[in-house]
């Protein structure tokens, strides 16, 4: 029994999520499978779009982040940049070996979410997988996209997503229950 975290930098509940996934993993005695997709092939896909783009949602998810934040205990500040492309970062993401993801997510994420720097800088994301795997970004172009289609075709419309056991969960807020199907 694992938990697949489908996920993409660019979300801020993503990124509250990436801060407790280590937490997740002891809790619920299991791996977490970092799968990378692309949020904004997920939203096309879905004819979903970014609660940010709807002003009230926008103005609430606003403060609700700070008061998440506040919960894990984690700094995070919400960026000039956004919504930022996230193509390149998750595309060198898909790159790497599955269980050497989530260091480097992590920090991408830390970099946009709490320093407020541009997750589609080259510099940035090489800081973090090496230029060698920034240089070969393009070649996971096809994974990244098998990646996203499935996550949607098992019925993502966002993220973060998480799948235990085939059942799926939705968002930063339903950790509780990822844990307890992981443990069931």
């Amino acid at each position: 029994m694992s938990i697949e975290f489908f996920y993409d930098v660019v979300s801020p509940y993503t990124y509250l999520a990436m801060t407790q996934m280590a937490r997740i993993a002891q809790e619920a005695e299991t791996e977490v499978r970092w799968r990378p997709f692309y949020l904004g092939a997920v939203f096309k896909a879905t004819g979903n779009a970014p609660p940010a783009l709807v002003p009230a949602r926008g103005q609430y998810m606003l403060k609700d982040l700070y008061r998440w934040a506040g919960s894990y205990g984690t700094d995070f500040n919400f960026p000039s940049i956004f919504p930022a492309n996230s193509l390149l970062a998750m595309r060198a993401l898909t790159l790497l070996p599955e269980g050497e993801r989530e260091a480097p997510s992590l920090a991408i994420g830390r970099a946009y979410w709490v320093d407020g720097r541009d997750p589609s800088d080259p510099g940035l994301i090489a800081e973090h997988v090496g230029q060698d795997i920034v240089d070969r970004a393009r070649e996971a172009k096809d994974t990244l996209r098998e990646s996203t289609d499935e996550a949607v075709s098992r019925g993502a419309f966002g993220a973060p997503t998480f799948f235990v056991n085939g059942k799926m969960y939705f968002g930063n807020d339903r950790l509780h229950f990822v844990v307890r199907a992981a443990k069931s």
